[in-house]
Formats: structure tokens, sequence, C-alpha cells
């Protein structure tokens, strides 16, 4: 955030409406966890990714898949989550399952769609099986060329 005072301020501001001083740390991720404050999750999901914290980003993310599971962005946001923890063959399930998704609500050229494929390469690639995720490399960069 450097520079950027407006998003320190409701980072902090953010932090202030969750966190109580007097409570403990397992108190308090059991009361956002299960809180039904999407915008609070979502910002906590933002912070902790941002800190590096991939697991807790991972439990946010599917509290806020089960508090709206026909969002796109979440189903996205989860899969990066189990991806960035090097869970590869469960990140290309939800990868794959998002860039159908896509595909049927906004077109195989949509940025959204193509940021899917793009993530569904990756996890691929990062199984080591080449062939299949240049094949998706290549889709989404024909894609973006033609967009």
């Amino acid at each position: 955030f450097a520079g950027n005072f407006g998003a320190c301020k409701a980072r902090i501001d953010m932090l202030e409406k969750c966190v109580d001083p007097d409570a403990d740390l397992q108190q308090m991720l059991a009361k956002i966890l299960t809180s039904e404050d999407e915008k609070l999750i979502l910002d906590m999901s933002r912070l902790v990714q941002e800190m590096g914290d991939y697991y807790l980003n991972e439990l946010l993310c599917r509290r806020l898949f089960e508090l709206d599971s026909d969002n796109l962005e979440y189903i996205s946001m989860l899969g990066l989550a189990v991806d960035e923890q090097g869970r590869y063959k469960e990140a290309e399930v939800l990868h794959h399952q998002c860039l159908e998704a896509r595909k049927a609500a906004l077109g195989v050229a949509h940025p959204d769609t193509l940021d899917s494929m793009n993530s569904l390469a990756l996890a691929v690639e990062q199984q080591g099986r080449y062939k299949e995720a240049e094949v998706f490399h290549h889709q989404c960069l024909e894609a973006r060329k033609a967009a």
C-alpha cells in the first residue's frame, strides 16, 4: 500500500471493525469464519493473501463460496488460494470449473474467462503436464490477440 493512504486507512478501518483488542486470535478467527458479512470476509481474504497467509486465505475463500456458491469470482479466488499452497490438482479442478462457467456466462474472449484459462494453464503446468499447459496458454494468447 506504499503511498496509498486511502487503501491503508480502509484496511485499518476494516481491521478495527473485526478486531476486539481483548479477544484472543482463535475467537477472532472463529467470528470472521462464521460471519455472514461477505465484504468483511472478502477484505480479510485480500489482506491475508497480501500477507502471504495462504491457508487462512483458503479458509476465508471457502467461507465466501459457502455464502454464494454461484459467485464465479469466489470460485476463482478459492482456486488461487489452493494453488498458492502447491495443491495443483485441486486447483486445476476449481480453475476448470470456473473456466467452464465463465465461458458459458461471459463468453470465451471475456478478460475474466481468459484469466481463468491462464490460471488453469498454470495449475496444469505446475503438475509437469507441459504440452497440455501449452495448449491452454496458446488458446489464451490467441483469444487475447483477437479481443
